[in-house]
């Protein structure tokens, strides 16, 4: 396979805030941006701890027998896409990944007006009863929200708009998803499923090629942590390249989003992941508001308006999670 290099970016002084090193920041991540839709970040300023601590439990919950695990069913005991899904459940490409995850979003407890009216995506996250587990996921997911709005508003300066512009358009508030994910070995799969039959929509449906089949993501930015290797991304000729986990370092990948955003000057890129050996990632989606409004922003390219109408985030990622949870029962 032929080797490419995804760009690493220093962004230590762009999260202290100083304006030379945040301005040198700002242009590697959109060049990369521009280039290829991935970077990685070091000096990132997540603590050590919080990551090993995160990894710890991911593995704890997923080493638990599959019927504790399924106490915690997004099928089954969610209406809003939290909680466990299973392998062979949950779709990209149109084809069934190999991987087992928990999903978790933005709390809502069932007496929020938005719950109780039956807003979709809104609702509790399913936490299982680990010692220290949901502490250490919501410790992880403060870090990763700070970091998200640092990396934001380093995009915004490398498309010269006002360095809040996205924590103004966000309504000063990400509507997360994350999600901690485990691709058991090959051979372990099959024998997972036989214990965690499918019914429904998704029994029908093929299972992919790849441990994740190819895909872009749907929404603004994805940072990610990985303890092995395994993703792939496809470059602008059509190539695929190995896009290896760095210690020390995330990868990033802008989304469907952010390219409309941008009008197609940032590019969202096609990538899967391919792994003969267990491995766990920790992928956080930092999306816009529910409620927020994209559109092209002008002066940023020579586009025409009319070809990118407003788009409300909440109903289009709404639409995107029941495609790739054709079994799960949603409000």
């Amino acid at each position: 396979m032929r080797e490419h290099i995804i760009p690493v970016v220093d962004v230590g002084l762009l999260r202290d805030r100083d304006p030379l090193g945040s301005r040198e920041a700002a242009r590697q991540i959109g060049q990369a941006c521009k280039d290829i839709g991935f970077f990685y970040v070091r000096n990132h300023g997540i603590a050590d701890g919080v990551i090993s601590d995160t990894f710890r439990q991911a593995e704890a919950f997923f080493s638990l027998p599959l019927a504790e695990k399924m106490k915690f069913s997004m099928e089954r005991h969610s209406r809003c896409f939290r909680g466990y899904a299973p392998v062979l459940s949950e779709l990209a490409d149109g084809k069934r990944n190999s991987y087992e995850l928990m999903e978790f979003s933005v709390e809502f407890d069932d007496e929020h007006p938005d719950v109780v009216a039956g807003k979709p995506m809104h609702g509790p996250n399913l936490w299982p009863s680990l010692p220290g587990y949901r502490a250490a996921i919501m410790r992880y997911v403060a870090s990763m929200n700070e970091l998200g709005f640092d990396l934001m508003r380093g995009i915004a300066m490398s498309l010269s708009l006002p360095e809040d512009f996205f924590y103004d358009a966000f309504n000063e508030r990400s509507f997360w998803q994350f999600r901690t994910t485990h691709y058991p070995e090959p051979q372990s799969v099959r024998q997972m499923a036989e214990y965690a039959p499918q019914s429904g929509p998704v029994s029908e449906i093929e299972i992919g090629d790849y441990s994740c089949g190819a895909h872009t993501d749907y929404g603004c930015l994805t940072i990610l942590l990985a303890n092995n290797p395994g993703l792939q991304v496809r470059n602008r000729d059509g190539e695929w390249f190995d896009a290896p986990a760095i210690p020390g370092a995330y990868i990033c990948n802008i989304g469907d989003m952010l390219q409309y955003w941008t009008g197609n000057l940032f590019v969202a890129t096609l990538h899967r992941v391919l792994t003969n050996q267990s491995r766990i990632s920790l992928p956080f989606f930092f999306q816009p508001d529910y409620e927020t409004v994209v559109q092209p922003f002008g002066g940023v390219t020579d586009i025409r308006l009319e070809d990118f109408p407003p788009l409300k985030y909440g109903p289009y990622a709404f639409e995107k999670y029941k495609g790739i949870y054709p079994n799960c029962c949603v409000a």
